[in-house]
């Protein structure tokens, strides 16, 4: 998702500055229009603002904190959106230290997926700064974002974003299960598709997560398309692990999140007991 919120950015008309570990992904945007920064820290050093697309907290802390990071770079007054899922304390406890050094770190999570950010369209759920949504972070917020919600004080931009990566893998854990008991039975799936756009439960994500569970379990592991749901499914097993953790350290468990971050694999059909043939 950074990488098509990246090519919007730029055709979009923003000076843009990227840099990441493939340099196949940096070509590719360099093609478009983009320049190439020589490091994280070339970036933080040449960039007004900076947004953080990475996959996990562990990442996170290194492109803010490492040897060569963000925070070891950047000049007073530079922004800097993380846009990764993460727990909300890790912007928290970075937003404090980047503090210290004038620096401006908030939570601005991406939802809505690789399409929506080619078209501008994505839903950015920010957590605000105490002196407010820094100007020179909204070009790139109004540029990606259909929507950019508020959701209040730093860290909660996060919340929110986890709460809707809850409500999607749910979703597609129901749909994943609707579909096994109506197949073991026979039952065609555009049936499926017209009973559940009869009663409303056909909304876009579903309908997007469809196809792959009318797919084969060998043609999901083919090639780029495996390796591809095997990501997916490891950025869903550690969205959900935060949401989970939230849970225990605020003294509300939640099985049922815990039960889909362990099904994954099987709600996307990749260890699949499908349906019979």
């Amino acid at each position: 998702m950074g990488a098509a919120m990246a090519s919007r950015l730029v055709a979009d008309g923003l000076d843009l500055m990227v840099f990441d570990v493939s340099e196949q992904a940096v070509a590719r945007l360099v093609s478009e229009g983009a320049k190439a920064g020589g490091s994280v820290a070339d970036v933080a050093r040449r960039c007004s603002h900076v947004g953080v697309c990475v996959p996990n907290d562990v990442d996170v802390l290194d492109v803010v904190t490492g040897a060569d990071g963000i925070l070891g770079a950047a000049a007073e007054g530079t922004s800097v959106a993380i846009h990764s899922t993460v727990h909300p304390d890790t912007v928290r406890d970075l937003s404090a230290l980047a503090d210290e050094q004038g620096v401006i770190l908030f939570d601005a999570g991406v939802a809505g997926g690789t399409e929506a950010a080619e078209r501008g369209d994505l839903v950015i759920t920010v957590g605000v700064p105490a002196g407010g949504v820094p100007e020179a972070a909204m070009p790139s917020l109004r540029t990606c974002g259909g929507a950019v919600i508020e959701a209040g004080t730093i860290g909660t931009g996060m919340a929110l974003k986890v709460g809707l990566n809850v409500m999607t893998y749910l979703q597609q854990a129901a749909a994943s299960a609707s579909y096994q008991v109506a197949m073991s039975e026979g039952v065609d799936c555009h049936q499926l598709l017209a009973a559940w756009r009869h009663v409303g439960m056909l909304g876009r994500l579903t309908e997007q997560f469809f196809p792959l569970l009318t797919m084969s379990p060998d043609a999901k592991t083919e090639g780029g398309f495996g390796e591809m749901l095997q990501h997916m499914i490891a950025l869903a097993e550690k969205d959900l692990e935060v949401a989970a953790q939230i849970g225990l350290e605020t003294g509300r468990p939640m099985p049922v999140v815990e039960a889909t971050r362990d099904a994954m694999q099987l709600v996307y059909g990749i260890t699949a007991t499908g349906p019979p043939d």
